[in-house]
């Protein structure tokens, strides 16, 4: 339907990507095409961090209580939520550029986190690492999290 404008929900900024020289010069993951990932934050404790949106541009991106052990690591997001855990769980990406692998999830190595960790109200079991879908909704503490992707078509598609 349409709106007024006002009550519109606030829109996602158009992505620039930015390529390393050790990316540039690796044609396969540009010719065969690339899988992007995003966490939006639904609802949490923490008011900071509620309606922001997290780019799952590490190899390993992890969700976090804010007393990790080592803060401002790249791929750590911390949360001011009582109800996760330090590391409380892993975001995987795609370790190929093909369109059918999937980011995916994990609880903690070692103990598992006291309250879990959901998806689409699944908790996820100990050892378990689970593909992950566009609209996943993933619940880490008291954190709800809708799970966002968008695979992009590398140089070698055809346009028929």
């Amino acid at each position: 339907g349409t709106t007024c404008g006002r009550c519109r929900p606030n829109l996602v900024a158009p992505k620039t990507l930015f390529l390393t020289p050790d990316q540039a010069a690796t044609p396969s993951r540009a010719v065969h095409g690339m899988t992007l990932g995003w966490l939006v934050v639904v609802s949490s404790l923490d008011e900071r961090r509620q309606g922001a949106l997290i780019e799952l541009d590490q190899e390993r991106s992890t969700l976090s209580r804010g007393e990790a052990p080592h803060p401002g690591q790249p791929g750590l997001f911390e949360f001011s939520d009582i109800f996760m855990s330090n590391g409380h769980a892993v975001v995987i990406r795609p370790r190929t550029s093909d369109r059918n692998d999937a980011f995916s999830i994990r609880e903690r190595e070692g103990a598992p986190a006291a309250n879990g960790t959901f998806v689409n109200s699944r908790r996820i079991l100990p050892a378990e690492v689970l593909g992950l879908a566009d609209g996943d909704v993933i619940k880490v503490g008291a954190t709800q999290i809708v799970f966002r992707s968008l695979w992009l078509a590398g140089s070698d598609a055809r346009v028929s």
